[in-house]
Formats: C-alpha cells, sequence, structure tokens
C-alpha cells in the first residue's frame, strides 16, 4: 500500500482501457520507467510462495507463470481506489453543453468512469471506435507515435587521459528531453508496456531504426556499434575527432540525436585571445594622436572561465593531437588552424609595432581566425578609446556652443557631439549625411565648441569647390558672427610671408580644392588647428595630384563632410578615410585585394559587414529619408520618363555603333577605350539632340523626341504655377534648352553653367529663391550639382543621365534639403531602348549598394567585352516617335 502511495504521489499513473468479454472496463494503472521495474522484480521475487497463487470462484488455481504480473495487477487495483477517492472529494468541473456529438460524449463518460462520478451522461457505452483509439494512444500502439527516438551520447575520457572515448546508444524522451533510456535497459524491457513506456517491441523497434541511419552515414559508429544488442563502446581520440568533426552533422540530418560535450557546443569553450592594450610612451599631440601612437599589448588564452598563459596553449597545440585539451580541459578546434593563427597573430600584435588602428580593429572587426579576440584597455587612454567605440554615436551629449547664432535639430545635435568625440581623441571624422541636412551648421557648431574651449585656438582650413564657398561664408557670418572669416581665392590672393601674417588674423580660412593643389607650398608649412574638407569625395581618386597635396596639410583635427562617401567604388571610401586617419583601412593595395571584389550581394554580406564596422567610429552617415532623422520633410516622388527617338535620331545613333563595332575589330589598349569613351559621348548626344552631335546650327525641338517631351512637360508645370530645374550634363545642351525655353514661356528662364562667375551665381540664386513667379532654373549637372539652396523648386528633370546616381541625388538635392515645404517631383529623362535604360539599370543596381559600399561606373563599359558592349549599345524595340514612323 506505501508503494502505491508513494507511486500516485510521484505523478506515475495514467489511464488505461482494459478489454474484458463484456467490453471495455476504464481504470487507472502505475506508469512507471525502468528503475522502477527493478524494485517491483524484486518485489515479486520476495513474495511468499502462497502469494503466488491465484484463485477463481473459490477454487484453487495452478501457479502464476509470472509473479510480477500478479503484483502490477494487485498495485494498479491499490492506486485505482487511492485516485479515485481523490476524484471524489475534487472532482474536475466539466459541463457538457446542451448539444454534443457522438464523440464528446465517447470523452464525457470515459471521464465519468474514470472520476467514478454520474455525469448524467444517459448511455455509458463508448463507441468501439473511439475505445480503439482511446487504447492506442494510451499504449503508444499506434505506427509513428513512439514518444522517443534514437540518440547517440558523446563522452571524454575523465582526468588526464586523451582516450578511450566512450559512445553510448540510448532513446529519448520528445516530451522530456532529459529523460533518456539507455539501450541496455531497452534490450530487456517486457513486451507489454509498462505503463509510461511503450512496449519493448515498440521501443526496440525504433532504436533499430535510428541506430540503421545513424550507421549508414558514420563508418565510426559503424564499426563501434555493430554485432547483436549494441549498448555502449569505447573508441580511440582520433576516431573520436572523426566523428566530432566529419560526422556528426550528417547523422543529425538523419534525424538522429547526438548529445556531445557542453564544451564542444558552447561557444564560451571555445579558445579566445584576452588582449589587454596599453599607450606607449607619452602622449604628444601631432593632429593624428590616436593612429599614430604606438600602443603595447599582452594577452592569455581563456577556455570557458580560466583562462592559461600563452606557453600552456603553445605546449597542447604542438602535440598536434586531432583535439587539443588544456589543463585538463578539452577545447574545440583543429590544432594546426589554432597554431597558424596564433602564429599570425602574434607576428602582427605581439612582435610586431601595434598601433592605436590595430586597438579599433580588433575591437570592431575582431581577429580574422578560428579565435576570437577581447580587447580590454589597461590604462586611462585606451579604456577611453575603447568605450568611445563601444558606446553608440546617439549617445554621446555635449553642451551646444553658446555662441552659436541659431539651433540645432536633435540629429543635428548628434552629429556636433560625434565631431567633439572623434576629434578630442586625435581621430578624424567623416559626418556623411544625405545633403540638406546641415552638415555645415554642424561643423560650425563643432568650431565653435573647439574655440569656446581655447580662445587662441589657431586657424581652421575650409576647402570646398568654388560654388559653395560663397555659401560657407554667409553660413559662417549668418550662425557664428563670432567668428571670422577669409577667402583665399581670386588672382590677388596674398602668398608667402604676408599670407602667414593675414591668416593669423582670422579664425576661418575658405579656399577651393584647386588653389589648395596649387598653393600648397603655402599652406603646409601652417599647422592649421583643422582641415576641413567640403564635398570630400573632391579626393576620391587618391593618386590625383590634388589628393596627394591635401594630405600633405598639417593639421591637429581632420573632418570629412560628403553626401557621398562612395560614388563609384570602395576605393573611394578608402581615399577619404585615408585623410582622415591614415594608415587605419592600410594600404591602397591591401584594402583593394580585402574589399575591391565587393559587390552588394549575398556571398558578399560578411565582406561589407566587416568593413562597415571598422568605419563606423569614425563616419555618421544619416538620411533624408530616416523619419527617425528628420520627419517633417515633404516626400520625394521619382518618376522616369521614356522617350522615343525621331528617325534621325535613330539612323544616326544605328550609324554610331556600327563604327564602333568596326573600329573595335583593329584596335586595343588604350586605343580602345578611347573608342568606347568617344562613342559614349557621341550617343548620349544624340539622345539628347541630334546638332549636339553634327553641330549644326538648326536645334529645332522637333528633331528630337526627349526635348519634344520635355516642352509638353514644363507646359504642365507652368500651368500648375510651380518651379523646375532642369540639369543637363553638357553645358551646350544646357544654352540650347535655356533659350528654347525662353522662346516658348513668359516666365523667368535662368541659366547656370561653369562659365557662370561666383557673383553672378549668388545673383541668380537670389533671383530664383526670392521670385513671386514660377521660373525655370537650367544649370549644368558639374556647375551646378551642389553648394545650391534652390528650395522655391518643386520639380526636377534630369535630362540626360550620368553614370553616377550619387551626382544626379546631389543635383536633386539642391531643392529636396530642409527649407522645403511641398513635394517634390523628380523626373528621369531616358531615350527608350537606347544606351540611357542601361545607364539607368546600372544605376539602380548602384543605388541598392551605393548607400554605403560598391558602384562601377563608365570604366565597367572598357572592361567589356565587344559582344557584350554592343549589347548595351544597340538600340532596340520602340524607339522611333510615331510621327517618323509614318
Amino acid at each position: 500500500m506505501e508503494s502505491a502511495c508513494i507511486l500516485v504521489r510521484d505523478g506515475k499513473f495514467k489511464p488505461a482501457l482494459v478489454k474484458t468479454s463484456s467490453g471495455y472496463q476504464i481504470s487507472w494503472t502505475p506508469a512507471l520507467l525502468p528503475d522502477d521495474f527493478s524494485w517491483l522484480a524484486l518485489y515479486a521475487a520476495a513474495m511468499p510462495p502462497i502469494m503466488q497463487f491465484a484463485s477463481e470462484q473459490k477454487r484453487i488455481q495452478k501457479p502464476l507463470p509470472n509473479p510480477e504480473e500478479f503484483l502490477f495487477a494487485a498495485l494498479s487495483g491499490m492506486m485505482e481506489t487511492i485516485i479515485k477517492q481523490a476524484l471524489k472529494k475534487h472532482p474536475p468541473s466539466i459541463r457538457p453543453g446542451k448539444r454534443m456529438i457522438e464523440h464528446e460524449k465517447d470523452a464525457l463518460a470515459f471521464m465519468a468512469s474514470l472520476t467514478g462520478k454520474d455525469l448524467n451522461i444517459q448511455d455509458h457505452e463508448l463507441d468501439p471506435v473511439f475505445a480503439e483509439k482511446m487504447d492506442e494512444w494510451l499504449l503508444f500502439r499506434k505506427e509513428g507515435s513512439v514518444p522517443f527516438h534514437t540518440c547517440i551520447i558523446v563522452q571524454e575520457p575523465d582526468g588526464e587521459d586523451l582516450e578511450p572515448w566512450t559512445i553510448q546508444l540510448c532513446v529519448r524522451s520528445e516530451g522530456d528531453p532529459d529523460l533518456l533510456i539507455p539501450a541496455k535497459t531497452i534490450w530487456n524491457l517486457p513486451d507489454k508496456s509498462g505503463g509510461m513506456l511503450p512496449p519493448g517491441p515498440i521501443l526496440i523497434q525504433e532504436l533499430l531504426t535510428g541506430l540503421s541511419r545513424a550507421v549508414s552515414v558514420s563508418p565510426v559508429l559503424k564499426d563501434c556499434l555493430s554485432g547483436s544488442n549494441p549498448t555502449t563502446a569505447e573508441i580511440p581520440l582520433a576516431d573520436a575527432a572523426t566523428f566530432l568533426t566529419t560526422e556528426v552533422l550528417a547523422v543529425k540530418d538523419k534525424g538522429v540525436d547526438v548529445i556531445l560535450p557542453s564544451w564542444w557546443t558552447d561557444e564560451k569553450y571555445r579558445p579566445r585571445i584576452e588582449l589587454g592594450a596599453r599607450k606607449k610612451g607619452p602622449a604628444h599631440r601631432d593632429g593624428m594622436l590616436g593612429i599614430s601612437e604606438l600602443i603595447s599589448f599582452d594577452y592569455r588564452i581563456a577556455i570557458g572561465d580560466e583562462s592559461v598563459s600563452p606557453e600552456e596553449f603553445w605546449q597542447a597545440v604542438k602535440q598536434k593531437t586531432p583535439i587539443i585539451k588544456v589543463k585538463g580541459r578539452w577545447i574545440f578546434g583543429n590544432a594546426g588552424a589554432l597554431s597558424t593563427a596564433l602564429t599570425q597573430f602574434e607576428r602582427r600584435y605581439i612582435r610586431g609595432k601595434p598601433q592605436a588602428g590595430d586597438l579599433i580593429q580588433l575591437s570592431v572587426g575582431g581577429f580574422d581566425g578560428p579565435i576570437t579576440v577581447q580587447v580590454r584597455g589597461t590604462d586611462e587612454w585606451t579604456k577611453d578609446i575603447l568605450a568611445m567605440l563601444r558606446s553608440t554615436q546617439d549617445a554621446a551629449e555635449c553642451p551646444i556652443p553658446a555662441a552659436l547664432n541659431g539651433a540645432l535639430r536633435p540629429y543635428q545635435e548628434t552629429g556636433h557631439a560625434f565631431l567633439l568625440r572623434c576629434t578630442e581623441r586625435g581621430f578624424g571624422a567623416c559626418l556623411a549625411d544625405d545633403m540638406g541636412l546641415g552638415k555645415t551648421i554642424q561643423t560650425i557648431a563643432w568650431f565653435l565648441s573647439l574655440k569656446e574651449h581655447d580662445p587662441d585656438l589657431a586657424p581652421a582650413l575650409i576647402i570646398c569647390p568654388m560654388s559653395v564657398a560663397g555659401n560657407w561664408e554667409r553660413e559662417i557670418k549668418r550662425f557664428a558672427p563670432s567668428l571670422s572669416v577669409w577667402i583665399h581665392h581670386g588672382i590677388s590672393r596674398c602668398r608667402g610671408d604676408e599670407f602667414f601674417r593675414l591668416i593669423s588674423q582670422y579664425d576661418l580660412i575658405l579656399t577651393t580644392y584647386n588653389l589648395a593643389s596649387r598653393d600648397i607650398d603655402h599652406l603646409s608649412p601652417v599647422r592649421w588647428s583643422a582641415v576641413i574638407l567640403d564635398e570630400a569625395q573632391n579626393i576620391k581618386n587618391p593618386n590625383t595630384l590634388q589628393s596627394q597635396a591635401i594630405r600633405e596639410l598639417i593639421a591637429d583635427r581632420r573632418i570629412a563632410l560628403t553626401g557621398t562617401p562612395v560614388e563609384n567604388r570602395l576605393l573611394e571610401l578608402w581615399s577619404i578615410m585615408d585623410f582622415l586617419n591614415p594608415g587605419y583601412l592600410g594600404s591602397q593595395h591591401a584594402f583593394q585585394s580585402r574589399y575591391g571584389h565587393l559587390s552588394g550581394t549575398e556571398k558578399d554580406r560578411h565582406g561589407t559587414t566587416e568593413l562597415r564596422l571598422l568605419i563606423r567610429p569614425f563616419l555618421l552617415r544619416r538620411m533624408k529619408t530616416d523619419k527617425a532623422v528628420i520627419a517633417d520633410l515633404p516626400e520625394k516622388m521619382e518618376s522616369r520618363v521614356f522617350c522615343t527617338l525621331t528617325h534621325e535620331q535613330a539612323t544616326l545613333y544605328q550609324a554610331i555603333v556600327e563604327d564602333m563595332a568596326q573600329s573595335l575589330e583593329t584596335v586595343t589598349g588604350l586605343a580602345r577605350r578611347g573608342v568606347i569613351f568617344r562613342t559614349i559621348t557621341r550617343l548620349k548626344q544624340i539622345c539628347n539632340h541630334p546638332g549636339l552631335f553634327i553641330h549644326d546650327r538648326g536645334f529645332l525641338p522637333e528633331r528630337s523626341g526627349k526635348v519634344s517631351r520635355l516642352l509638353e512637360m514644363l507646359e504642365e508645370v507652368s500651368e500648375e504655377g510651380d518651379s523646375a530645374l532642369i540639369f543637363s550634363q553638357y553645358a551646350t545642351f544646357a544654352e540650347y534648352l535655356a533659350g528654347i525655353l525662353r522662346q516658348r514661356f513668359s516666365m523667368p528662364v535662368l541659366l547656370l553653367t561653369g562659365k557662370t562667375p561666383r557673383l553672378e551665381r549668388e545673383r541668380l540664386v537670389r533671383e530664383f529663391q526670392s521670385s513671386k513667379k514660377p521660373s525655370l532654373f537650367v544649370i549644368s549637372l558639374k556647375a551646378g550639382g551642389t553648394g545650391l539652396n534652390l528650395t522655391a523648386a518643386t520639380h526636377v528633370f534630369h535630362v540626360d543621365r550620368w553614370w553616377n546616381p550619387a551626382v544626379e541625388d546631389q543635383a536633386t538635392d539642391r531643392t529636396y534639403r530642409i527649407g522645403q515645404r511641398q513635394n517634390v517631383q523628380v523626373h528621369l529623362m531616358i531615350a527608350a531602348g537606347t544606351l540611357e535604360e542601361q545607364i539607368d539599370r546600372i544605376n539602380n543596381e548602384k543605388r541598392i549598394l551605393g548607400q554605403e559600399v560598391l558602384a562601377q561606373g563608365e570604366d565597367l563599359l572598357t572592361s567589356l567585352s565587344t559582344e557584350e558592349l554592343l549589347d548595351i549599345v544597340s538600340l532596340r524595340d520602340a524607339v522611333l516617335s510615331g510621327e517618323d514612323e509614318e
């Protein structure tokens, strides 16, 4: 009786259906585990002889063939009585509905019999189908419903021994993964159900089926678990390594569970380098403090919660065992791969001359190998650098300088703090906000903060395109009237000693990229408090004389401002970052080898992620389209306008393609490149207007499908009372369009090209912005794609397509920027069926990747085969306008 009470207390019971001559009898039955069968057998063996006989109708029968069955039946009866008495005192709450289908009645009748309480069901006779299904479920008889599956357990040797390893065969419960039944127990289970377990034959069948699947893909298991009734096996270290490294996944794929040692599956047991970093030598300020200072590293190898010295780890690795054991602890990893990785690490970071750039790379990019690296600072300088790298850029808060005559938006406050955070530690910073988000005011606020801290701060040099120099001067006077600014420009600009005397009187010196290169002998001897590059993509080619000259400038701080950190290829990003923090991304060749192939596809995800992590501490990128950055900017709607060629355009276009095909048969190298570039230019001119190509004076609009369509659309714009910007990459075409528009429209038509003087540019911008009437502004792309604020426009027309979508986006941002109150419509005009469609396709691909990464430009075509090139430039269907088709 005591045993029955204990079993009920422990929940080792379940409902059962017992088939009798009069039908099914519903009862409770013990649900025993393998260990319970052991004491049941002991009880049966200890039964007095008289109890090993059963009576039926008061007649003595022959001895029971199996005393355990008699004992099991007596135990069942006692448990059933206990359970039903408990259920009568605490009956389950069952409230049948008014209308029930048959199987619901059966279920309630079943429950009523279990509780011993009548639930007012008139017919308690169970439906035979219901009874059969219930019997299958209770006794695990239904095929495929066995709640156990085959499992392999791998165990390492105890102590310091390297072998043997143990392989154990068992089954595992699906409901309770911690419940494992060894194969030794399963082979000895009774044929009938033991309550909690299915009958022995069912479990044996499951075990054999799973074992068969496992050995079919694992030679190691096949060798050690062959024979009848296998249970456990011992295998050497080499076999254990083979199974763990090459076979275990295949076994799992066959649906067989494998339980491995925790150190093999838990990441924390994989070896990692704990790297301590400290500054080497006293601090000195040379402008690039963080990157130029040498640092010192010391390290230990960590395994789980313990660490070992490099010497101890090396000693274990040199044993060249297939699985390594260090200080009594097994670790995951191939000895050869770990040895190679550790050698490379020591050569570069321990025996070499590591710099702060190495500290940053290890902190944000990790170490490329089977060993992870965890970096910690051991002095205040390295702790501060690591805290900067690990903090989010939005977390920094810095007081806004009192001298700023204006308010910063929240994201601009973040930009101001970002610039301070980097430059205070000697690092250069790139503010890569979209055009129109206010990079200028953020930079002015940053410089005012420097000036507030150090009133005697040396002058800073701002280098920008000539087109934005006037804007910088106005913004400085508007937001920072306390700062003095001087523009170093014009043929009368001072140089030599006079230049040195003059700049000491100013806080900020403005000059252009061309003059910075031309006057480098006068600029480079000056130690500037800061060098600020606006439109920093102007140094995107690191091999130009202009880029090389600007790198010669000496400054305590370096800032790059650009809305397009990557225009065409990743080398441009390297060029900007190398100006800011020389050497951080390695040499140009090393960078190209590691990242130059990236194309933004899924297979390049690791490389792009790694590069993004490396530049993240020093590059802050925000997009106007991100509502978290700016919520009050109106929508920008972009549409493609496909224009049909006239008959004249199509004829000229085809002739140029055929001429190129013939020329490419006879030229190679640079001559081939020349033919391709010349052909591209001619084809794009023809798509605009045939007069651009044949240089005649008959620039009639009807000769060009694109011009005709532009005039039609501008008619609609003028009728709506809107203003528009019209961009073309060709100054000659821009001049022609301005002339045609003045003839067709009574509204003001302005023109800006590279020939326009600076003061005239500023007058045109003021006139367009202040005009009470709708206006049209025709602009050549290179002359007006940056540095202009033209928010009076609500339409932007790109009449011809540039190879670089970033350049087009910059031009669009002349009007789609802070201060714009209306939605902006961007019209991309494309000559249908021509090269311009291919340009549009390539630009779309660039935009997908070119948020921060890679794109390819016009140079792409020179690398194509003649067949591929002809496929791109050849005319396609539907290229003629309707009038000419007749």
